[in-house]
Formats: structure tokens, sequence, C-alpha cells
């Protein structure tokens, strides 16, 4: 084996082994306990990755499923939603297994920005609704 294939085939193995790790954000501009939603969306093992955003009386839940879970993302969506629901009754619980709301949700912790918040938020769950 020469040197060339040597690379390629060092390259190749980073490509496939540079998978998305495991992030978990969780942002709160409420006075709710977040460490419910932590420990329940952390203990899932079908789970490899959420944002999280507690605004008002929201909390928007994006989600990244495991490679062999994507088949029933939107099942594992609705499941990790109503175990939400019943841990904060109070407020309007939304989750989503779309790429496109987790990173919406990141972008919108990272920004660490409250202005225009709750639009922002609003705005994410109707586009994912009319997406269903």
């Amino acid at each position: 084996m020469d040197i060339r294939q040597l690379i390629t085939m060092l390259c190749v193995l980073l490509l496939l082994s540079g998978c998305i790790p495991n992030e978990y954000k969780f942002e709160n501009y409420t006075d709710e306990d977040t460490s419910e939603a932590e420990e329940l969306l952390k203990g899932d093992d079908r789970i490899k990755g959420v944002a999280a955003l507690f605004h008002d009386d929201h909390l928007l839940v994006g989600i990244r499923v495991k490679t062999f879970s994507r088949f029933n993302k939107r099942k594992i969506a609705a499941e990790m939603e109503k175990k939400l629901k019943k841990e904060y009754p109070d407020l309007s619980v939304f989750v989503s297994a779309d790429s496109k709301i987790l990173t919406e949700t990141n972008k919108l912790i990272l920004k660490n920005d409250e202005r225009g918040l709750k639009k922002k938020i609003h705005h994410l769950i109707t586009l994912a609704e009319e997406e269903t």
C-alpha cells in the first residue's frame, strides 16, 4: 500500500467517523426548573441531540434521533411531547424531530437575545405544523 492509498483511506475513515457529537442545549428564560426536562431527554437512548428553549409559557424542543431510530422519529417526538406536557402542565410544549426546528432552536439559544423571541417561537411552531 503506498502513501496515497493510506492517506485516502484515513480521510474516508475521518469522514465516516466525523458524525455530529451528542449535544444537549437548554436555555431557560422562565423560573421553571429544567432538570426534569434535561433528565427525561438525556435519559432516552434513542435521542442524541436536543435544543430546548423555555420562554414565557412555551417550551420549544428540537431533537435529533439516533440513526436506527430515524424511522420512528415522529413517534419519539410525540412520546417526548406527551411526557414533557405531563411534567410542565403550565407550559405550551412543542417537540419536533425535524432537523430544521432543531437548527433554528439552536440559533435562538446561541443568539441569547430575548427580544422578539416569542414571535420567533410561534413562527417556528407554525412552520413545523404546516409541514406535517
